[in-house]
């Protein structure tokens, strides 16, 4: 699917050693899925989509044109398309999670927030954040000003102001009103992990226009009527300008909404003008899209003006794969997942494919391709190390720039998930007897691993009386496939393959006996996920 940029890479092996500590930016997008990203979307043609999600999208009450949505994606980031001229391109790369709170703890802490027993958005509610797990706080020892805008999404909210209000007498609009919903408790506050400067919501979503859910550092800021993604572009490049005009080299995280729901709104005008496909709903999404495409050209033209850009590194990718659904205030449109079946919240490979880049214009001059196993908690440990850090030993994560001098070199021996496998966020939610995001509770666990080419993947025991095609519930089962071959994992190489499959299995269950049990997730799901369940009893609630 992917036809190679350039297969020579020309990078020295002074990359490892930067002369200055580099800038480190990380944009990181929201339900963004691999077919989105433009560098790809160039590559794909509408013959290799999720033939699910192209069925899906003919039955939907306004269709849209599949080859028009095809068209946008390709138009939607033309600066992104530049960079990827002189960046690297990492297209096997996966997330630490298939939901958005895990994948988000996964890129902060260089660690599968399953060891700590996070394996859906709601164990994080209650565990939030283990104390210093947090990488940033190591960029601050190495003498950067750090910082963190948009979706926060890994810790608590914060109660001690629920029962302030909750004291005076306050209803739950009042809760609203003092900043409630977009709080975070001091435990899991980003100036307690690392950060020097937030200007955070601690949501799943944040409204386009008219937020009330938005902090800067301790203080709520009321009701944000700016476009989002213009609003905090602005207050990052604010705050990098700031470090760098004290002299000192800045870690940002950038973590924009889009494109998670909401997404049925007009983006401004600079960018909505762009698309005039004659179908809303694409003109909608790519315009959004588009937005993000512009805030990093906007970010990259004033580093280059204060002629820091040469020596920033910029990461960019998504935390998890994309929803591909329409309704509900969603807008995710074809390519979606490009060659990759499935959607978030499945273990699919459509659930944690993710896009991902590098650029560093100091050390790489050349496009290239990279096409190994690659994760999002490779993110920060590679910053890191450019910035002249020893990795600690407990994570997960790896270096990623011995591999781009040598891309013959293997990063990970493999990568593993465990956690839910449910419709409830994306195209498959239409296939259910009961509401799927209502009762996305009662589905199934599922686990998966990687290793070089192959996927193992088991999906949990399905009650009955939740999914049309099964009306009297499935039992569990296990497949084998290659990713290579076989993107879209359709043929089971079980029976051809045993002596791989054995294998992988052996590997994940040595991995699952060290995983303890969930905060929330279902305990009986988890249970058919490690070898061992009866040492780890259910926690208390």
């Amino acid at each position: 699917m992917f036809k190679r940029l350039l297969v020579l890479i020309a990078v020295s092996a002074s990359m490892l050693q930067a002369a200055e500590q580099p800038n480190i930016l990380v944009v990181l997008l929201d339900d963004f899925g691999t077919g989105h990203f433009a560098p790809v979307a160039r590559q794909l043609e509408l013959d290799e989509v999720d033939p699910d999600f192209k069925a899906y999208t003919e039955l939907l009450d306004e269709p849209y044109d599949q080859q028009a949505a095809l068209e946008a994606s390709r138009r939607a980031m033309p600066f992104m398309d530049t960079l990827a001229e002189r960046g690297v391109v990492f297209t096997r790369a996966f997330s630490a999670s298939n939901l958005c709170a895990p994948a988000r703890q996964g890129v902060l802490t260089g660690t599968s927030p399953t060891r700590w027993g996070a394996y859906r958005n709601i164990d994080i509610n209650v565990c939030g954040l283990p104390e210093g797990r947090c990488l940033a706080d190591r960029f601050q020892g190495l003498g950067y000003s750090t910082g963190f805008v948009g979706k926060w999404h890994v810790g608590s909210k914060d109660n001690v102001l629920k029962k302030k209000v909750e004291a005076a007498g306050g209803t739950d609009a009042d809760l609203i009103k003092a900043g409630y919903r977009g709080s975070v408790c001091e435990k899991d506050h980003p100036l307690n992990n690392g950060f020097d400067y937030a200007y955070f919501y601690n949501l799943w979503e944040c409204p386009f226009y008219n937020s009330e859910l938005i902090w800067e550092n301790r203080e709520y800021t009321g009701v944000s009527t700016e476009y989002n993604t213009d609003l905090f572009t602005r207050k990052a490049m604010t705050f990098m300008e700031e470090s760098l005009d004290k002299g000192k080299p800045f870690f940002m995280e950038l973590a924009l909404h889009a494109v998670h729901i909401p997404l049925d709104v007009d983006a401004p005008a600079a960018y909505a003008n762009r698309f005039k496909t004659g179908y809303k709903a694409v003109d909608q999404f790519y315009s959004h899209i588009y937005g993000v495409d512009q805030s990093v050209k906007r970010i990259v033209d004033m580093l280059k003006k204060r002629g820091a850009w040469d020596n920033t590194i910029l990461f960019f990718l998504s935390d998890n794969g994309a929803t591909c659904k329409t309704g509900d205030g969603d807008l995710s449109l074809i390519p979606g997942n490009g060659v990759h079946k499935g959607h978030k919240g499945q273990l699919y490979l459509g659930g944690t494919r993710i896009p991902m880049m590098m650029v560093w214009p100091d050390k790489i001059k050349t496009a290239s391709v990279i096409d190994q196993n690659v994760s999002s908690m490779d993110v920060l440990p590679t910053a890191l190390v450019a910035a002249g850090a020893t990795l600690p030993d407990n994570i997960d994560g790896k270096n990623l720039l011995p591999i781009i001098t040598n891309p013959e070199l293997t990063l990970h021996d493999e990568l593993c998930w465990a956690g839910i496998h449910a419709p409830a966020w994306g195209y498959s939610s239409k296939k259910t007897i009961v509401n799927a995001q209502e009762e996305r509770d009662r589905w199934n666990g599922g686990w998966a691993i990687v290793e070089g080419d192959y996927i193992l993947r088991f999906i949990g025991t399905l009650d009955p009386g939740l999914e049309q095609a099964y009306p009297e519930g499935r039992a569990a089962f296990i497949s084998l496939h290659n990713m290579k071959d076989d993107p879209l994992e359709q043929d089971d190489l079980m029976k051809v393959k045993p002596e791989v499959a054995e294998g992988m299995k052996a590997k994940y269950m040595k991995y699952a006996d060290t995983l303890p049990a969930p905060y929330r997730f279902r305990y009986e799901s988890w249970a058919e996920l490690v070898p061992n369940p009866g040492k780890t009893p259910p926690r208390k609630k």
